[in-house]
């Protein structure tokens, strides 16, 4: 009982368990802004929870003669898809959280998720692949004493998790036709998909300053 309290504060340092209304069996929780129904807590927040209290209620119930301490069991945790309806802020905090919740456990996880990978800990990641004649196999990762800890989600979508291209197809086309068009010398095309590309992609991203100079060949090019 006093881990599963602790668990709100593993999960926000400024929330705490408050009290249990034994009439109307409600949960209150202690916050920053004062005292709040557990309903109201976000979904992400009680999803880590459920998981939190998920993993004490197997290991404390499934043994009570042993007298077991979810917090001091040492045995082994399989979580499939660790990552199922949480939020991408608490994809990257769930792992660490199990990690200090139950220091002597051993997880096994599945996940499809690049923000726990980037968490993980050194060596602690087995990417798994699909040779021709359909048999699984562990692929070779790229790896140091940081792990991925210092790697972009698109450097693990790529290299970890084997993305060909992390690009959406509708982009892909766009900037293939694109590039057709600048070989083609095609000026009015190269403008007229320019500036789609100008109005979809993100304000900040690199190719916008690429895409520009090549455009730029084109029409010096053609004003020859």
């Amino acid at each position: 009982m006093e881990l599963a309290k602790k668990c709100f504060s593993l999960l926000n340092a400024e929330y705490k368990f408050s009290r249990v209304d034994a009439k109307k069996f409600d949960v209150f929780v202690s916050t920053p802004n004062g005292e709040i129904w557990y309903e109201y807590l976000s979904s992400g927040f009680k999803s880590c929870l459920s998981i939190l209290f998920g993993i004490i209620k197997e290991i404390e119930l499934r043994m009570p003669d042993e007298e077991c301490l979810a917090q001091h069991f040492d045995g082994i945790v399989l979580i499939d898809e660790l990552e199922m309806h949480l939020h991408p802020e608490w994809q990257s905090k769930i792992v660490s959280v199990l990690r200090d919740t139950f220091p002597a456990t051993q997880f096994i996880v599945t996940t499809h998720s690049p923000h726990i990978i980037q968490n993980a800990e050194p060596n602690q990641i087995i990417a798994l692949g699909t040779d021709s004649n359909g048999y699984t196999y562990v692929r070779e990762l790229p790896s140091n004493e940081f792990g991925y800890t210092g790697w972009t989600l698109d450097e693990v979508l790529k290299d970890v998790m084997g993305m060909e291209d992390t690009r959406s197809q509708k982009l892909q086309s766009m900037l293939a036709a694109f590039d057709q068009a600048i070989d083609e010398e095609n000026k009015i095309e190269a403008e007229r998909i320019y500036k789609e590309l100008d109005r979809a992609l993100h304000p900040a991203n690199v190719l916008r300053k690429m895409l520009s100079i090549d455009l730029s060949s084109v029409i010096e090019e053609g004003s020859k």
